[in-house]
């Protein structure tokens, strides 16, 4: 099946802007050669099996970035984006469109930044192998294409901060937000290791101490509770690991400026304890 489009603007063989004539929306368009031939204010029949990607141009500030991104980068690096973008929205849903802005000019930065010997080491890599396994899955794809493609490794580093962008895409806020909740998990983690003075290297322990904060910190921010009857028993049980989850709470409740509550902090207990009686063998 083919719909009618008026070309707007060819930005290169694989990405056009064009009014779909059948109900009068402005789109930019992505796929393999769509822009192949194609010349502004033309009118042409695309078959819908060609495009890979679309998104409605409501916003002018969008369309204005997009295209003075378009206009100013390597046309592998655009392709390349615009392939893990199609990939993220199979595996993840609906991301915010913006990726397309800022996924391509962060790996163009990057890749500047290579070229003149410089590297930006990434503190929070582990947390973010756990807390975002199929964004760093495409963040990983992403890095093998670029290799492929245009001869260069971006580095472990940068795929970290690529899964950041996906996630922060998928869900709709700014990659500062989501590097801040990693940044936080981090700092806690260590609260827990200095307190122990002990090193967590159970890769098992760790992920799911990690997974654990995730969730403690999803259920602060949307007011959900977890009840545990065992709280007074783990108290006195565990009282040398109930101190420490202390410490995490009041970490917690500066930086996300709430009240955790105290059946948050029996889980967290039995988390602490785990990882203490690690120390013993």
């Amino acid at each position: 099946m083919r719909d009618n489009y008026k070309i707007i603007k060819v930005m290169n063989n694989n990405i056009i802007l064009a009014e779909n004539l059948e109900n009068n929306n402005e789109a930019v368009l992505v796929g393999k050669g769509i822009g192949f031939g194609k010349k502004a204010n033309s009118v042409v029949k695309i078959p819908k099996n060609i495009i890979e990607k679309t998104f409605i141009t409501y916003d002018e500030k969008l369309k204005k970035d997009y295209f003075e991104i378009i206009n100013s980068i390597d046309d592998v690096i655009i392709e390349t984006c615009s392939e893990i973008i199609l990939k993220a929205e199979e595996s993840l849903g609906k991301l915010n469109s913006r990726i397309h802005i800022v996924l391509t000019d962060h790996i163009s930065f990057a890749l500047e930044r290579m070229n003149m010997g410089l590297t930006i080491e990434n503190p929070f890599l582990n947390e973010i192998k756990i807390l975002y396994k199929k964004e760093y899955e495409l963040a990983v794809e992403t890095r093998e294409l670029l290799k492929e493609r245009m001869n260069v490794d971006i580095g472990d580093g940068e795929v970290g901060f690529i899964a950041l962008h996906i996630n922060a895409a998928k869900l709709n806020k700014e990659v500062k937000e989501t590097l801040k909740e990693t940044r936080l998990i981090k700092e806690l983690v260590e609260i827990i290791e200095d307190s122990l003075d002990y090193k967590i290297e159970n890769s098992l322990t760790y992920n799911r101490l990690i997974d654990h904060l995730k969730g403690c910190i999803f259920r602060v921010k949307t007011k959900t509770t977890v009840d545990n009857p065992l709280i007074e028993i783990l108290k006195k049980e565990f009282y040398k690991s109930f101190e420490i989850a202390l410490k995490v709470k009041e970490k917690l409740d500066s930086e996300l400026e709430e009240e955790i509550p105290i059946g948050e902090l029996g889980y967290l207990t039995i988390h602490i304890n785990r990882i203490k009686n690690l120390k013993k063998v």
